[in-house]
């Protein structure tokens, strides 16, 4: 399923935070400046190991301001369903240009250069359903069993050239792409599980924290996520919220010789309206 097609359906059934009270719906809309981190490594044609930094080497920007959004529904009290939706879309350009003389004859050179488009697309949809086991009239703690979809969509185009200079006869030759090369995946849903906690410090300010985990291994094939989330909230009144905090989210996945890794991390600011 496309991308698109799954972002209407994050935005009518995510939820909000264990923070709400029963019987209530919860919007939760805002963001996160986040530094991101992805590479991949595998074996190469010779049997060596290669490394590809998409920060480093193809220039996609580490820091850039990444959309969330939350909504859901708490009920009976104590049990709450949810999703969530959050959108890192970046792109860059990398050009590089470098000579070199022929070997045994210093008069003669080659002049190398290489031009490519990078889209690096990743949606991530989160669903599930959490539990208060603990509550008082300042603290809550829960439990929440949930299912983690990643959307990924890489695209790349651009140019290779050469000339070669013969005592000051130069011919250039150039190959380009034919448009976009475009490799989408989808991860299938992993099931993660999580707890999470809340307390009044006063009376209108209240910390969390919340943390879910995956791990999977078979065969030749391994993987696991971190979701680490701490926040401090504000009750402007009833109806709005509005919460500061810090996030990490972390993946990792490793299959024969090809290891994938993707973490984002940084401060988030959202508001919430309940109903």
């Amino acid at each position: 399923m496309k991308t698109k097609q799954w972002l209407p359906l994050a935005a009518l059934i995510a939820s909000f935070s264990s923070t709400s009270f029963a019987g209530e719906w919860v919007i939760k809309a805002g963001g996160f400046w986040a530094q991101t981190d992805s590479s991949v490594s595998t074996k190469l044609f010779d049997g060596s190991k290669g490394y590809l930094d998409f920060e480093d080497h193809l220039n996609l920007e580490e820091e850039q301001f990444l959309p969330f959004f939350e909504a859901g529904y708490k009920f009976n009290d104590r049990h709450y369903v949810y999703a969530d939706w959050r959108r890192l879309h970046r792109s860059a350009k990398t050009q590089s240009t470098f000579g070199f003389t022929l070997p045994g004859d210093s008069d003669k050179g080659v002049l190398v250069g290489a031009a490519i488009d990078t889209r690096m697309d990743i949606d991530i949809l989160r669903a599930g359903y959490g539990y208060s086991f603990y509550k008082t009239d300042r603290a809550e703690i829960g439990g929440s069993l949930g299912l983690h979809v990643m959307f990924i969509e890489m695209g790349f185009s651009g140019e290779i050239a050469g000339c070669i200079d013969n005592n000051g006869s130069i011919t250039c030759d150039s190959a380009s792409t034919s448009g976009e090369v475009v490799d989408e995946s989808t991860t299938a849903p992993l099931p993660d599980i999580g707890l999470w906690a809340d307390y009044q410090i006063a009376e209108d300010w209240t910390i969390g924290a919340h943390t879910q985990f995956f791990y999977i291994s078979i065969d030749n094939t391994s993987g696991y996520l971190a979701d680490l989330n701490a926040s401090i909230s504000y009750h402007i009144n009833p109806n709005w919220d509005v919460e500061l905090g810090y996030n990490y989210y972390l993946v990792e996945a490793n299959w024969n010789d090809t290891t994938l890794k993707y973490n984002y991390r940084g401060p988030m600011l959202n508001v919430a309206y309940k109903f």
